[in-house]
């Protein structure tokens, strides 16, 4: 495993935008988009959408992200929901599916939201980046697009300078306002530990990297003519110019099986996502695809560059609503906020996270 860049200035993407005067001088200086992402196509990356809702009179809004990987089952951040009644995310919670929130394809709102028991919040004063930032969010209704499976062999040091593929509803440059649209950009693994694929800004083709709102998001493997999810988008520098860092799945792979049971009833995505006989060879089924015989091979459709310039059916990005900040804002201030914009509570928690 190679030497890692310990970012100690970290920026949660997910925060509220509330601290304009904090970045009112960084943009004087890196007044430009620092994402470097492209603006998905009507129909790439179905599997990824937009979480939020509608508090007050702002319209939708895109708090975080996450990646759909059965017609009812969204895998997502721990910090995006946590410590928010269930009651709330049921009755104010919607994902946005499609490209832009203000236009969405279908909006679904949710029966469910589970956080990982093992999570723990990044502490930026400790200069810890926490552990397991994940959860499930589960949808009232089957979604109506084709979900995007999730990787669960672990990552090993072969899968070092792989392309990876992000998708986000967040912002493009820390500071900025131009979050819910979806936008995907190529990044490369650099390294890894037991949490977290990480990935610099330097080593990325066009200096593109995951920023505020992305959170939840995934981030995409291209293997045997898929994109499989590898990764949940969970932090990133205070600019969003230096490092991200996204929990890997495949340290929770037995607990999204089991939330994904609780839902479905089984835990074979091949048949709980229709892929048995489907005229695609999908080799992670639990069960023998029939269409994986050897005379039928892998549709891979194309190499792995063309699938993700294509985007496949799937999709990334670095953006979202980002504050500078050093610090996790307060319980108190979040409650505030909270009051200010659904005069109880906020549908999603923000914290200074991806």
């Amino acid at each position: 495993m190679r030497t890692r860049l310990l970012v100690i200035s970290f920026l949660l993407v997910g925060a509220l935008c509330a601290c304009e005067d904090q970045v009112e001088s960084f943009q004087a200086v890196h007044g430009r988009g620092i994402v470097n992402g492209e603006v998905a196509e009507p129909g790439q990356f179905p599997s990824t959408v937009a979480l939020g809702g509608e508090f007050g009179s702002s319209g939708p809004s895109a708090m975080c992200t996450g990646n759909l990987v059965t017609p009812r089952v969204i895998i997502s951040a721990a910090h995006c929901g946590d410590g928010i009644p269930i009651e709330l995310v049921q009755a104010l919670g919607v994902a946005y599916f499609g490209t832009d929130v203000t236009a969405a394809d279908t909006e679904i709102g949710f029966d469910d939201l589970v956080i990982h028991p093992d999570y723990v919040p990044l502490d930026n004063a400790a200069g810890e980046l926490g552990e397991f930032d994940l959860s499930v969010f589960v949808l009232k209704e089957d979604a109506p697009v084709e979900p995007t499976w999730f990787r669960r062999e672990a990552v090993t040091g072969e899968d070092l300078d792989a392309q990876l593929t992000s998708v986000g509803f967040g912002i493009t440059s820390a500071g900025g306002s131009d979050s819910g649209i979806k936008r995907y950009a190529n990044l490369i693994l650099d390294d890894y530990d037991e949490n977290f694929l990480l990935t610099f800004n330097s080593s990325n083709p066009t200096d593109s990297n995951i920023c505020s709102g992305d959170s939840g998001g995934p981030q995409f493997f291209y293997q045997d003519g898929f994109y499989i999810e590898g990764a949940v988008h969970s932090w990133g520098d205070v600019d969003c110019a230096i490092e991200s860092g996204s929990t890997r799945v495949d340290i929770a792979t037995e607990w999204f099986l089991d939330q994904i049971e609780a839902v479905h009833g089984i835990r074979d995505v091949c048949e709980i996502n229709g892929w048995y006989g489907d005229g695609l060879c999908h080799p992670f089924c639990d069960l023998p695809d029939p269409d994986c015989a050897p005379d039928a091979g892998v549709d891979a459709g194309a190499d792995a560059d063309a699938g993700v310039d294509a985007g496949g059916d799937h999709g990334l990005t670095g953006g979202g609503c980002g504050c500078a900040i050093s610090q996790r804002p307060t319980s108190g201030l979040l409650s505030a906020l909270l009051v200010v914009l659904i005069g109880a509570s906020l549908f999603f928690r923000r914290r200074s996270r991806s």
